[in-house]
């Protein structure tokens, strides 16, 4: 970019995220083609996928995640809220057992139920099961106790 041009004049594009235009910047000299987004924050958003979704400066939408999250740190969210799904039946749960259990050796999350067709019900595993391997347990920290 040549010295002596007048603000005004200065390229500009429009922000992929958020939709507002921006201009060019000193520190964007050499890779002004590259850039698509016009701060850190809406990089992060695009990266997040957040890419022409809500805006990100919606009061309703600050509102209720701000809503949600206090009610998180109180205690009063509903616990089904945090609840995951067990990979195999789908079922969700509040206990879930990380484990591998076939040749991939691909960490599963699987319910007390599951767990016990394939792991034959022994927490190292038997014979039948040569491909499970235990990995933890994980638990709905706000599910009533």
């Amino acid at each position: 970019m040549p010295r002596g041009v007048k603000k005004e004049n200065l390229p500009s594009k429009v922000c992929v995220t958020c939709g507002r235009p921006f201009t060019w910047r000193k520190k964007w000299e050499r890779c002004w083609d590259e850039v698509t987004t016009c701060s850190k924050s809406c990089n992060a958003a695009r990266r997040r996928g957040e890419v022409g979704g809500e805006d990100k400066n919606s009061a309703g939408s600050k509102q209720e995640r701000k809503e949600a999250r206090k009610a998180k740190r109180e205690g009063s969210a509903d616990p089904s809220l945090f609840s995951k799904p067990c990979t195999l039946c789908e079922t969700p749960s509040d206990t879930l057992i990380r484990c591998t259990i076939d040749q991939t050796k691909k960490w599963e999350m699987v319910c007390g139920k599951c767990w016990k067709g394939v792991s034959g019900g022994v927490t190292d595993g038997d014979a039948d099961h040569p491909h499970y391997n235990y990995g933890g347990l994980w638990k709905n920290r706000y599910a009533a106790s």
